[in-house]
């Protein structure tokens, strides 16, 4: 009796235990349908927020556009205010022509502009020279000057070396240069808008007494102007191109009007055509 009563209550808990397991399975089930559920809900949040990604990745090229305007209005604001002027501007919306207001060297009647330290190159300010070794040349491009590889930009015609002017081309193959204000005149613009012949001030030598032209530092050739001579011994030719002078092979390009055989001078011309001199 006893072994058959322990036997009954053996089995009892043993049902007791599956039903119990069962139940849990049961919960189990119901937690994981009720978490897919959910899930299927927020799906459609996630695809609405990627919709609207989409749809502002469709609206960016009209933020790029709304960038481009606005660099455009920089552009038109950069030119001066002045009526028919093409200047740049300096100060107070207008060019130096039409009185914009220029930093001038601190010196007692000096009119340069100031570069370093309150003064022009002529009273103090020093200019960058050329990192290589024994070289005195102003520096161009990259510590260096072009005769030890500074890159300038060059003509876009195909086999010409010319430095560019305007449009990425040289004046030889059409980069328009200012003319004179003066009505009916064709010569280039020196300074001020005008030629030489309407008015274009050029410096003289500070030497009293003195009318020519400033050659360097202030100073015609007679009186100082320091020139670079040819780097051949013994040689006092002035150097034009690569440290020598025409004698020792420098070449000089002559001006691009047909017929013409005289030395060009800046722009590709020469003077008689309407180049400055370099």
């Amino acid at each position: 009796e006893d072994l058959a009563v322990l036997i009954y209550k053996s089995s009892k808990t043993a049902k007791a235990r599956a039903a119990a397991t069962a139940a849990a399975e049961e919960k189990k089930g119901q937690m994981n349908a009720s978490s897919a559920g959910r899930r299927r809900q927020t799906s459609p949040r996630k695809r609405s927020s990627t919709n609207q990604v989409f749809e502002a990745s469709i609206d960016r090229p009209g933020k790029k556009r709304e960038a481009v305007s606005r660099k455009r209005k920089v552009r038109e604001k950069s030119v001066c205010s002045a009526d028919e002027c093409t200047n740049l501007v300096i100060s107070g919306g207008v060019c130096r022509r039409h009185g914009a207001k220029v930093k001038l060297c601190s010196s007692e009647e000096c009119t340069n502009q100031s570069r370093e330290g309150g003064v022009c190159r002529r009273h103090g300010a020093k200019a960058k020279r050329c990192s290589s070794e024994g070289c005195t040349n102003q520096v161009i491009n990259g510590g260096v000057c072009i005769r030890h590889g500074a890159q300038i930009k060059t003509c876009s015609s195909e086999g010409c070396t010319n430095l560019v002017q305007t449009g990425g081309v040289c004046m030889r193959h059409g980069a328009k240069r200012k003319t004179c204000s003066s009505v009916g005149c064709t010569n280039c613009v020196v300074k001020g808008g005008v030629c030489m012949r309407h008015g274009a001030k050029r410096k003289t030598c500070s030497s009293v007494g003195c009318t020519n032209y400033v050659v360097k530092g202030g100073l015609c050739k007679r009186h100082g102007a320091e020139l670079r001579l040819c780097i051949s011994k013994g040689c006092p030719n002035l150097a034009q191109k690569g440290g020598v002078c025409k004698r020792h092979g420098a070449k000089r390009k002559t001006c691009s009007n047909k017929g013409c055989t005289n030395i060009a001078q800046k722009g590709g011309i020469c003077k008689r055509h309407g180049g400055r001199k370099i």
